[in-house]
């Protein structure tokens, strides 16, 4: 084997590992932003600092390696590594945007009870936690309304069974009529008696 021959075994060992490290920095990365849209996790943005600074790191090492071997081999092979980090970049940052989007869309409802938040928001899309603070799970759905009643697309959220269909109404909490706008549990148009409804918010 002559030098020549040598280096380029060695840039192709280099550039295999460079690929594996940036799999498993993006791959852990990307699995950890999508988890944390799933269910709450209190650890999220340690890991995030973390993955990130090793991502960054790997990437200043990446992109002048390759571009430094690319330049003398004139081979787009050897710019694979480059092009899995622009992927892993671009591919991070929709879905952050995605859910981003997502969360902040404009709210129809806002309610809460029974160990739900329900946020309906006003494209017909709702994101409902369910659980308690620090360990809720995320549920994304579709809903509609038809004929004042709300319809969801599921009606159980982790442990919690409800009727998946509401009806906006009140709930007078004293004798001097103080009301509290609630979300009533309803079936078949009809709202269900000793049911939680929720406080809408």
């Amino acid at each position: 084997m002559n030098l020549k021959e040598a280096n380029n075994l060695m840039a192709e060992k280099n550039q295999t590992k460079r690929i594996i490290q940036l799999t498993i920095v993006g791959g852990l990365f990307i699995f950890i932003l999508y988890r944390s849209y799933q269910a709450d996790n209190l650890f999220a943005p340690f890991f995030y600092i973390i993955l990130g600074v090793l991502e960054i790191i790997l990437l200043s090492n990446v992109i002048p390696e390759n571009f430094k071997i690319f330049k003398k081999h004139k081979n787009i092979y050897n710019l694979l590594p480059t092009f899995l980090a622009s992927f892993i970049i671009l591919f991070t940052l929709g879905l952050y945007l995605y859910y981003e989007n997502l969360e902040n869309s404009k709210t129809y409802i806002h309610a809460s009870g029974n160990g739900l938040i329900i946020d309906l928001k006003e494209d017909g899309k709702y994101i409902i936690k369910s659980g308690s603070w620090g360990g809720r799970t995320h549920h994304y759905g579709n809903y509609k309304i038809n004929d004042s009643i709300i319809f969801l697309d599921n009606n159980k959220f982790g442990k919690i069974n409800i009727s998946g269909q509401f009806k906006q109404g009140k709930i007078y909490i004293d004798k001097e009529k103080i009301s509290e706008n609630v979300l009533f549990q309803t079936k078949e148009n009809k709202i269900l008696e000793n049911t939680t409804y929720f406080y809408i918010n």
